[in-house]
This record gives structure tokens, C-alpha cells and sequence, in this order.
């Protein structure tokens, strides 16, 4: 059965997540859903044999996605997420392989560091999981260039009715998973994003403190026909 949620991801470690590779040194205040579709996966254990990035292939390259959009499995979706908590960085000289960072000692040895801003722990994440078959969902899960830790909550939604028309939806999209008509890039690796984004395949959604929230569906997946029946009856799904 088709279940809608809001997630929360709060920051247990400090998290550095890339904008361009190791050498975008300021961590972007979204999570793409690349990564948090491949961290729940992984926490899943699903296809362990498949993981998402190499420690290197037959051709001898490092870290080359296996992955082609976000939309990792036919019975969850999990949107991106944005940072719903201040911004804050927790700068930490780091040592990185192939990416540019050198620092020579006294001694002349050689290392490959830099200064990257990490954001600091405590800060939480919201996005958007469209459920279609239920899961024990982890508690913890890792994201990031070096698997920081974070928690991982859920909070049940009531679908209210599908919405056909340009809608702006409150979160950002995968613009490889939900076509966008309007919107702004958010440059991040491995590909963009789009912020403020507005879409014809979304679904309107009350939470029980009586906000809504309207999530945009895979365009892949069929958006359910949602009837509202009066007489203070639950919605039904067709």
C-alpha cells in the first residue's frame, strides 16, 4: 500500500559531501538523493555486490558511480533533501587521495591534505519517502565522502489529493528522475539539482500537526487518482 512520509536526517558526525569531487572544499546544505537512496539501500543491505562507488575497476579509475538517477528501487523513493537547521561548518584539514591536496613537511615528505568544511554535527535534513512496499527502515545510516553517521526518522503523512496542474513542490528535485518545468540549479555532484522547483506529477500531503506539503512523484511511477469523499470520510485512493 502506498505511503507517504516525511524524513528528518540529523547529523551524528560532522558531514563533507562535495560539490565537485574532494576539491569543492565547502560542503552544499542539501543531500542529494543519490546519496541518501544509496546510503538507506546499503543500510538494507540490498545488493551488497552492488555498490554504488568502486575503490577501483578494471580499468584502474577510483570512485566512478554505478548509478545513472536517484531512483535506485521500484518500492521506495526517497526525494533530496535541504538543510532545515542553520548552516553552520566545522573546518578540519583533511588528507585526500588524487585531489589535488598537497602539503609538504619540514622533512620533505609528501601528503595530499587540505582544509574542508564539514557541516557540523546535530544538523537535521528534511526530505520527502514515497513508499510503496513497507520496510524496517534503518535508524542510522552513513552519508558523505567519508560515511559519517546520521540518525534517521520518519513521520507518516495523509494524502490529500493528486495535483495535476504546475505545482511548486517543497522540496528539490532530481531533475533525472522528476521532470521540471521551472526552477534553480543547485550545482552539486554527481549531477545538479533543482531548488523551487515546479512540476505537473506531485501529490498534496497533510502532516498531523496540519501542514502540507506537496511531494513530486518519479515520472516513471503512476501518480494515484486521489478522491476526496465529504462527510468527513478518509480519502481513497483509485
Amino acid at each position: 500500500m502506498l505511503k507517504l512520509y516525511l524524513y528528518k536526517i540529523k547529523l551524528v558526525d560532522p558531514l563533507f559531501y562535495a560539490r565537485e569531487g574532494l576539491s569543492g572544499a565547502f560542503t552544499p546544505p542539501y543531500l542529494h538523493g543519490t546519496a541518501v537512496n544509496l546510503a538507506v539501500k546499503s543500510a538494507l543491505n540490498f545488493d551488497p555486490e552492488d555498490q554504488p562507488l568502486l575503490v577501483s575497476d578494471h580499468n584502474g579509475g577510483r570512485n566512478i558511480p554505478r548509478y545513472s538517477n536517484s531512483l535506485v528501487s521500484d518500492n521506495f523513493y526517497f526525494t533530496p533533501a535541504r538543510l532545515v537547521t542553520p548552516l553552520n561548518y566545522f573546518p578540519a584539514i583533511t588528507k585526500g587521495e588524487n585531489d589535488g591536496y598537497i602539503f609538504k613537511t619540514g622533512m620533505g615528505e609528501l601528503f595530499q591534505a587540505g582544509m574542508l568544511n564539514y557541516i557540523s554535527p546535530e544538523a537535521v535534513f528534511e526530505g520527502y519517502l514515497i513508499e510503496k512496499k513497507a520496510y524496517s527502515w534503518p535508524y542510522l545510516i552513513r552519508l558523505g565522502s567519508f560515511r559519517g553517521k546520521a540518525s534517521f526518522t520518519l513521520f507518516e503523512l495523509e494524502m490529500m489529493r493528486s495535483l495535476h496542474e504546475l505545482t511548486t513542490v517543497n522540496h528539490p528535485i532530481d531533475p533525472l528522475v522528476t521532470s521540471v518545468k521551472r526552477g534553480i540549479t543547485i550545482n552539486m555532484f554527481p549531477y545538479p539539482l533543482v531548488e523551487n522547483a515546479q512540476t505537473y506529477h506531485t501529490m498534496l500531503t497533510k502532516r498531523n500537526d496540519g501542514s502540507k506539503h506537496v511531494i513530486a512523484f518519479p515520472d516513471k511511477w503512476d501518480l494515484p487518482y486521489l478522491e476526496k469523499i465529504r462527510g468527513g470520510k478518509k480519502a481513497t485512493i483509485v
